[in-house]
């Protein structure tokens, strides 16, 4: 791997676009993650203010009066007390790459040479049920999942601290860890198979308790969970970042850290920072993650302490008032240097279009180069990829 993959990576942030990866469209209109979705920190579930204010939000062409401008359309409101949502991804995959020689494949180029791989798949279909069960201070929430398998991503009830920004949430639920984009195989989140991540993302949820407040232009949130299963030990994660708007020269402005702690025989933890903002048409999201896995359990005798890092970049441009343009670059290394030490580092350059059609449906079309550990073939490959995601 060569470092003008880093640098193609660099060259094409600074040519970016607009991406459909949910926080970007928080930092691109200024809002906090709880002032569209249920869930306080993000992911799932949209409030009505984005069924109100639909247009303005996702920037959808008004091509189709029928489907852009219809005369009644379903909220997610089924009465003043209950709302339902759901999320419907269908998309078409198309996966390249080398011929191995001597169990060895390229890792520092741009294009694949063989097709591996054609498939449909229905990769996310998702529930969603809101109950009110007394307005403005204690909610019932479930995040159900029927696609690509079925269980129960999140369940909890919340109640708000009357006449404050303060609640405290209880149940199965997301932890409250960096940024949480929409692209759970990017490194700061699940990643891939053997890749150095997070873990965070929204295939990974847990029994916690987490307090929340959300003063002025802060979003806190603070979670105790299970952790490992049958442990003695509890993980601790945490999420502060800063909103802020109507700033001089940018016009939106975010930074914000993220830690978690994760005891017991193998400790795990992580720091991360992050940060964004707007001017005009372009829109940036960062975050870099450092972490740590220390063994000192292992029955064999072999304990190890291991240094991760990883990096996501991403730059959007909203061209024509409508169209969603973006670039995204992400590194891993299990050693945790920059420039890395050893054969363990792989990066990853994204680049797309996700139109919103309407206020339900939105087109994604992308190309994914990625380049990691030589001997690891399905490291190296390029990924054509189509969605069409439905919502509500």
């Amino acid at each position: 791997m060569r470092w003008w993959s880093i640098g193609l990576g660099t060259i094409l942030l600074s040519l970016a676009g607009q991406a459909a990866a949910e926080p970007y469209i928080a930092m691109r209109e200024g809002y906090k993650c709880s002032t569209c979705h249920v869930n306080m920190t993000g992911g799932g579930m949209r409030t009505s203010f984005v069924s109100a204010h639909a247009h303005e939000i996702l920037h959808y062409p008004d091509w189709f009066a029928a489907l852009t401008k219809p005369a009644d359309a379903f909220n997610g409101e089924v009465n003043q007390y209950v709302a339902i949502g759901a999320d419907l991804r269908t998309n078409l995959s198309v996966i390249l790459q080398d011929t191995p020689t001597n169990g060895r494949v390229p890792n520092d180029v741009v294009f694949r040479s063989k097709l591996e791989t054609v498939d449909i798949n229905v990769n996310e279909a998702d529930g969603y049920l809101n109950v009110n069960l007394i307005p403005d201070l204690l909610t019932f929430y479930l995040d159900q999942r029927f696609a690509p398998s079925v269980d129960t991503r999140e369940v909890w009830g919340m109640m708000y601290v009357p006449n404050t920004t303060a609640y405290v949430k209880v149940g199965k639920m997301f932890l409250p860890y960096g940024m949480q984009i929409q692209d759970d195989t990017a490194f700061i989140r699940g990643g891939n198979n053997g890749s150095a991540t997070t873990g965070f993302s929204f295939n990974v949820s847990q029994p916690a308790l987490e307090l929340g407040w959300e003063p002025g232009p802060m979003s806190f949130a603070f979670a105790v969970s299970q952790g490992v299963v049958n442990d003695s030990d509890v993980q601790i994660t945490g999420t502060d970042y800063f909103m802020f708007t109507e700033v001089p020269v940018i016009r939106t402005f975010f930074a914000g850290i993220s830690g978690s702690y994760n005891g017991g025989d193998t400790a795990t933890a992580w720091f991360g920072f992050f940060t964004g903002f707007n001017l005009y048409r372009f829109t940036y999201l960062g975050e870099v993650d450092f972490g740590n896995i220390n063994s000192t359990g292992n029955p064999n005798g072999k304990n190890f302490n291991e240094g991760l890092f990883n990096m996501y970049s991403e730059g959007n441009y909203l061209a024509f008032d409508w169209l969603n343009v973006k670039a995204a670059f992400d590194y891993a290394d299990w050693d945790g240097q920059l420039p890395r030490v050893g054969s363990d580092a792989e990066n990853r350059v994204s680049v797309g279009l996700e139109p919103f059609l309407a206020r339900f449906l939105q087109l994604r079309l992308f190309f994914r180069t990625s380049n990691g550990v030589a001997t690891n073939v399905t490291h190296n490959q390029n990924l054509w990829y189509a969605e069409l995601h439905m919502f509500f």
